[in-house]
């Protein structure tokens, strides 16, 4: 009687099982609806996959642009105002913290002078350049002097380029540059005896200094004529120099 019914609930659950596949489309149709429950997965599956890839993407651009404003802002990029403080701050021996505090402050004073008053965004690229070129206060106060030293010794050639060619050009006097000049080229004509502008204007910088065999023996009016490659020359007004000893 027990292996009867034991058979009887086989055969029910078995019977069961065929008329659920039979409902699910597993059999007849060739699996048309196995299939299309298949692609229905994996386009869901491919959905989730897309929201995934497009949370990564947008949290790599977060992190992305927290580094940008991180390297903006603090000590590891030295173009920033901050990185611009730190490297202050290394050059005076002191901690390198990017902030231009009390302790900042009063030893770039010791060493370079606060002639712009305290560090900040307005005028760190200027303090900067002051370290950076060494302008310490004790190099500043020699530079002084080396001016006025000169000043003293300035022989006054303005409007007078026979005088400035006499000094400069057969005696022991230095000319330099005032300031920057941009200064016409010109030829010298033996026919006419005279120079001839040639439409070639160079610039020279401040600070350059010119002494004795430089300059043509001639003026040119007011202006004196320095010697320059090709035969050329270059017209300057005495007045733009400073002629010392």
């Amino acid at each position: 009687m027990k292996l009867n019914t034991n058979l009887i609930i086989g055969a029910a659950l078995i019977g069961g099982g065929a008329y659920y596949a039979y409902k699910q489309g597993w059999f007849g149709k060739k699996g048309n609806n196995g299939k299309k429950a298949e692609e229905k997965s994996q386009a869901e599956l491919d959905r989730i996959a897309a929201e995934q890839k497009a949370t990564t993407n947008a949290a790599a651009v977060v992190v992305k642009t927290k580094n940008l404003v991180k390297q903006a802002t603090t000590i590891i990029n030295p173009k920033s105002y901050a990185g611009k403080v730190s490297y202050i701050q290394k050059e005076l021996g002191i901690k390198e913290d990017g902030i231009a505090g009390k302790q900042t402050n009063l030893k770039y004073a010791a060493v370079y002078g606060l002639d712009k008053g305290d560090i900040s965004t307005t005028n760190i690229d200027y303090y900067k350049s002051k370290v950076e070129k060494k302008l310490t206060l004790v190099a500043q106060k020699a530079a002084e002097v080396a001016n006025t030293k000169k000043a003293t010794t300035a022989v006054n050639v303005a409007n007078d380029a026979k005088k400035f060619l006499k000094l400069v050009n057969d005696g022991k006097y230095k000319a330099t540059l005032k300031k920057d000049v941009k200064a016409n080229a010109f030829i010298y004509d033996a026919l006419k005896k005279s120079y001839v502008d040639v439409n070639e204007p160079a610039t020279f910088p401040k600070g350059l200094s010119f002494s004795k065999g430089q300059f043509s023996t001639l003026p040119r009016g007011g202006y004196v004529m320095k010697k320059g490659a090709n035969k050329k020359y270059f017209a300057f007004n005495p007045a733009d120099f400073l002629v010392t000893l």
